[in-house]
């Protein structure tokens, strides 16, 4: 569907451009950084382009070509970081924000506090990630996203746990993810069950959660041998390979050669 709307010279630029960053963000999803900026750099000139033939006017549920405009920016900034160009993805998430500021939606707001959130991360300052995740939650609560809310509550779990270094924040922070996880699940955001997983087993794998973990383990069922850690990364296995089985050529090929992403799958 979103490649038709992008070959069909019928579509209206501003629609055709929310086609572009959405196909980026779903080539994200599956570890493809590289092959997403050029979707969302076709985006950000799909939007000009309709910006300068007059565009339309702001829309609350961002369907407008500004928001486009924020949307294929604050996506190039998510490249950015996924091909290791932080300095690069900073510039472009503080256009993103420029551009943005002041429209009346709240969704180019929330993905671009995923992006800072995780941009604070890598540039290893997590103090900075907690806010504008924090924002990015109480924005799509309030807008009432149940998708845009779990992958906030994700992001800001793993924002919490790396800034305050304590166990008891990472034992809550293990805590909600598994929830996000579960209820992504049962919602049917697959995309957003695994890396809750994975951020939930990588905080487990580490000291003292691990000594912790061993010592709960002990106290169950002897035939229970999986530990928490392995436990999680086999169920984000098991997720991939489900949305694996439903992506395209390229989505597959994407998997395959991302090094972002658990290997090797298994087969479903």
């Amino acid at each position: 569907m979103l490649t038709g709307l992008l070959a069909d010279r019928r579509v209206p630029p501003a629609t055709a451009a929310h086609a572009a960053v959405t196909l980026a963000s779903h080539r994200r999803q599956l570890g493809g950084h590289a092959a997403a900026r050029p979707l969302d750099a076709l985006g950000l000139r799909l939007a000009s382009t309709a910006l300068r033939e007059g565009g339309s006017e702001p829309d609350v549920d961002g369907a407008d070509a500004r928001a486009a405009r924020t949307d294929a920016l604050v996506g190039l900034a998510a490249d950015a970081l996924g091909t290791g160009d932080v300095r690069g993805a900073a510039r472009l998430l503080d256009v993103a924000e420029e551009v943005g500021r002041g429209h009346p939606s709240w969704r180019p707001g929330v993905r671009a506090g995923w992006v800072r959130a995780e941009l604070a991360l890598l540039r290893g300052v997590p103090a900075e990630a907690v806010e504008p995740a924090e924002r990015a939650v109480a924005a799509s609560r309030t807008a009432g996203s149940w998708r845009h809310e779990v992958k906030s509550r994700i992001v800001l779990a793993v924002a919490r746990s790396a800034h305050s270094r304590s166990p008891r924040v990472a034992r809550t922070a293990v805590v909600e993810l598994d929830e996000m996880a579960s209820k992504a699940r049962k919602s049917g955001l697959l995309p957003l069950a695994w890396p809750a997983d994975l951020a939930a087993a990588d905080l487990l794998a580490q000291e003292p959660l691990a000594n912790e973990w061993r010592r709960a383990t002990v106290r169950q069922s002897s035939s229970d041998t999986t530990s928490g850690a392995t436990r999680r990364r086999h169920s984000a296995r098991a997720t991939l390979s489900v949305i694996v089985a439903r992506a395209d050529p390229v989505g597959r090929r994407l998997v395959r050669e991302s090094p972002w992403l658990p290997s090797p799958l298994p087969v479903v």
